[in-house]
């Protein structure tokens, strides 16, 4: 019987052993949880112009994320934040190939006839360097801005402003 009983008394110390383990790693894994720190005002303000751009302090870690159809620029993104004594940098800039003006306004244009919900509506769309200007007149107000919603999404789009137009 003797046996047995340390056996019993074995496996029990051996479970408070893992379970008071488990402890200490689980905290220890909370403490070092590190909130992220937006950087983008810092870059933006510092002439980093990526479209979509988003830089954060992870650790000591920075992810810099967004889009550009210049190579030169993510690096410069990248340079920047070398600049700033950041040693580890992520550049997840995603280089796109760039739309002409002309490229945006047919895409515009192809976007805006397949959204259902801004039947009845006219527009005329210009694109310089990006910044689009679309003109026009829609049914109801909303339309105005699921236009607008829409073309910004378009890869190339910097800026879009809305004009109306008389009828």
């Amino acid at each position: 019987m003797r046996p047995a009983t340390e056996t019993i008394v074995t496996g029990n110390a051996s479970r408070s052993f893992v379970l008071a383990f488990l402890c200490l790693v689980i905290a220890s894994a909370v403490h070092a949880q590190v909130e992220a720190i937006d950087l983008t005002p810092v870059f933006l303000a510092g002439g980093i112009e990526i479209d979509r751009l988003m830089v954060y302090k992870i650790s000591d870690i920075v992810l810099i994320r967004g889009r550009t159809s210049d190579p030169a620029a993510a690096a410069a993104a990248g340079t920047f934040a070398w600049t700033l004594g950041y040693r580890r940098i992520a550049n997840l800039i995603e280089i796109v190939p760039a739309l002409s003006d002309r490229g945006i306004e047919r895409l515009a244009a192809s976007q805006l006839s397949k959204e259902r919900e801004l039947d009845g509506c006219r527009f005329q769309i210009t694109s310089l360097k990006g910044v689009v200007q679309l003109r026009g007149s829609t049914v109801r107000d909303i339309q105005k801005d699921l236009a607008i919603g829409v073309l910004r999404k378009i890869d190339g789009v910097k800026a879009v402003s809305f004009e109306e137009s008389p009828d």
